[in-house]
């Protein structure tokens, strides 16, 4: 699941390990990803990620698509009373059928 935790600028700066002024300098610059709530500046710690990391962006949409397959997996397993060992025999059984042997994927 993806990290949607708002934190402040205090512990922004804590998860950065960088002095919590230097943070502050970051953003009256708008150099980090953050908006203002009054008086106040409240970061995502997503958007810091992203900011840290910008390749994550990338492989954000893999992950929600990876996240949307088991849950519509879990639901099929609900509705079909299917175990764990079940829906994994009836997926190795269809990969025998079709051909499909993912250690010789490169």
């Amino acid at each position: 699941m993806l990290n949607t935790q708002v934190l402040t600028t205090q512990e922004a700066a804590e998860y950065l390990k960088i002095n919590p002024q230097v943070f502050e300098k970051y953003l009256r610059q708008g150099r980090v990803p953050a908006k203002k709530v009054g008086r106040q500046w409240r970061i995502s710690k997503l958007a810091l990620d992203l900011w840290l990391a910008p390749s994550l962006a990338q492989v954000l949409p893999q992950l929600s698509t990876w996240q949307q397959i088991f849950f519509l997996g879990d639901q099929i397993g609900q509705q079909t009373s299917l175990s764990d060992e079940q829906v994994l025999e009836t997926v190795q059984r269809l990969r025998q059928k079709r051909g499909f042997n993912p250690k010789s994927r490169s």
